[in-house]
């Protein structure tokens, strides 16, 4: 039996005592899992602004700083999968633990020896790449430990308290980078290595042996296209896993253009760097708020309905972009913040139903690989999205560029609208995996 079908028994968070008043110990556990993403966000949004900063101050050259940038980009792109395998083959605690302890260590021996003794600045290029993996891995093995350790009947909110730090960190971690860099160079290597000291102390009071326990034994030596394939092949297999792999990955490399569209305009008009600053921050702000309002609105809407919501309502935001670029100029300080904030809105919306639906009906010892999948094309439209808006706005104007940007989202709302009664369908017969613990009351 292959790994797509191989029956998984996810494992059950420790019975809590009743009447006893105690904080069951699957709350403890999950807040520690959540400051530990939350921390290693935080990081990775420092570190990322911290090593172009640091390159650009000790080579003096933008190439070079643009050169060690990139090299942070690839492993998150082309590593998403093994990754995902790894993580799926051992226990999440111990791979967080070494993902932070080789976070650490990149730290220390690769970036503190440029800082403090002038070092190669090249060696910042090893350095963001191994942290690249190291975050990663960080984060698959994070997504694997929350079935694992959290009731059905709570993954919803789950979902939506980690898509919360996520737009925290994007909101917080790069000017709290920034400050710290302008205080000294020395600062953000150290706040990084705090940081991932922290993430250390909690990760070590985790459970054991969170892994689900497999029905067959898995073989001594397994295809490696068996074990890289087994993600895409359930996606591909699962309707509304493919659904909303397609929608996100498209509308990723629209809002790569939206994002150019909004710096182009802002740049034009002349708006102040704090404004344009407080624009862009829009989207971690709609993040958060959709983020705490996304459970209560998931729990009662059907996958299909939810994603053909979250669309129709992308398309609203690119219609206020396009009205507000239409107007007269005072409207930009309206629409595009607006826009910018509705996109992130929607986003942990659709963020928190992908994820809750992942940990329902994925297999667990599949959850890393198809996260990993999942990841290869949504953060590979990215580049593709911001190499392609750039083409776009070399030859047409934002407000045209905007219009066709309305016209593709609306294509994929529409066809979206139309697919919903297949997608229903198979919403309603979709199976519980096999094995999979029946759903539990809510507990206190």
């Amino acid at each position: 039996m292959d790994g797509v079908t191989a029956r998984t028994r996810a494992a059950a968070p420790p019975p809590v005592p009743e009447n006893t008043g105690a904080r069951p110990p699957w709350r403890r556990h999950f807040a520690l899992l959540w400051s530990g993403g939350a921390l290693n966000g935080l990081g990775t949004m420092t570190f990322t602004l911290m090593v172009p900063l640091l390159a650009l101050a000790q080579s003096g050259s933008p190439v070079t700083a643009a050169w060690i940038a990139a090299a942070g980009l690839v492993p998150n792109l082309v590593l998403h999968l093994p990754l995902g395998v790894l993580a799926d083959r051992g226990d999440p605690r111990r791979v967080m633990l070494a993902a932070q302890t080789g976070r650490l260590m990149v730290i220390v021996l690769l970036v503190a020896p440029v800082v403090l003794w002038s070092a190669p600045v090249h060696l910042l290029a090893a350095a963001t790449a191994l942290h690249a993996v190291c975050s990663t891995l960080f984060e698959a093995a994070a997504t694997i430990a929350v079935p694992c350790l959290v009731p059905r009947s709570e993954l919803a909110a789950a979902s939506a308290k980690n898509e919360a730090h996520v737009h925290g960190t994007q909101m917080i971690g790069r000017p709290l980078g920034g400050f710290l860099f302008g205080l000294a160079a020395w600062a953000p290597v150290l706040s990084n290595a705090v940081v991932s000291l922290c993430v250390l102390a909690g990760t070590v009071f985790l459970p054991r042996g969170m892994r689900p326990e497999d029905g067959p034994a898995p073989d001594r030596r397994p295809s490696l296209v068996r074990e890289f394939s087994a993600g895409l092949v359930l996606l591909l297999r699962d309707r509304l896993l493919t659904l909303t792999l397609v929608v996100c990955a498209v509308t990723n490399a629209v809002f790569q253009v939206v994002w150019l569209v909004i710096m182009l305009v802002a740049t034009d008009r002349g708006l102040p760097p704090h404004l344009i600053g407080a624009i862009l921050a829009a989207t971690g702000v709609g993040g958060l708020l959709g983020s705490a309002l996304a459970p209560h609105l998931v729990s009662r809407v059907s996958v299909p309905r939810m994603v053909a919501l979250c669309v129709w309502t992308w398309v609203l935001s690119l219609g206020v972009l396009v009205l507000a670029l239409s107007l007269d100029p005072h409207w930009l300080m309206v629409g595009l913040p607006l826009t910018w904030g509705t996109i992130g809105f929607v986003g942990a919306h659709i963020n928190v139903t992908r994820g809750t639906y992942r940990a329902l009906h994925v297999p667990p010892r599949l959850l890393g690989r198809v996260v990993g999948t999942d990841r290869v094309f949504t953060s590979g439209a990215l580049p593709l999205g911001m190499v392609c808006g750039g083409y776009l706005l070399e030859y047409l104007s934002p407000r045209t560029a905007s219009v066709l940007l309305l016209a593709g989202v609306g294509v994929v709302a529409l066809a979206v609208t139309l697919l919903l009664p297949v997608l229903e369908r198979s919403a309603a017969g979709r199976p519980r995996p096999a094995g999979a613990a029946a759903p539990r009351p809510a507990l206190p």
